[in-house]
């Protein structure tokens, strides 16, 4: 157990707290769901009919915006403080913490080997096609043409 510590902890050189990593993750997903919100309120609204006057004028923030932000905020809240959203974001944050990336070399060795694997993959499907075309297209008719 106590390499696994260990591992895990070289692996942290940053020293970062996993509860960090989930908090700047649930800003991150709010904003962007509270973005998805304004766009759904202010189509609801305008399906509904009702005005939606700005109440922000620098920004142009109207009241489906506000509705929008306030909803995604009280969801992340909620999910943030419901325990087992919670634990499992901690221990999936503890996990990637975990995670060793390749080095540039190490991705450029692999990613040259994926380019010289798919040219020869290409050439050898391309040889196949070519002789099964021209069996099926002219060899088996001049064949059967002759009989």
């Amino acid at each position: 157990m106590a390499a696994a510590s260990e591992a895990s902890q070289q692996a942290n050189r940053s020293g970062m707290d996993p509860k960090r990593l989930v908090v700047i993750f649930f800003l991150i997903a709010g904003l962007i769901f509270a973005l998805f919100l304004e766009h759904v309120c202010g189509l609801l609204w305008a399906r509904a009919g009702w005005s939606d006057p700005v109440i922000v004028d620098g920004v142009d923030w109207q009241v489906s915006t506000l509705v929008g932000f306030l909803l995604a905020a009280g969801l992340v809240v909620w999910a943030y403080a419901y325990p087992k959203t919670h634990a499992l974001s901690i221990e999936v944050a503890s996990e990637l913490m975990k995670v060793t990336w390749p080095s540039w070399a190490e991705t450029k060795a692999s990613t040259v080997a994926v380019i010289v694997a798919s040219i020869v993959a290409a050439v050898l499907l391309f040889c196949i096609d070519t002789l099964a075309y021209n069996l099926m297209v002219e060899w088996i008719p001049a064949i059967w043409g002759k009989l």
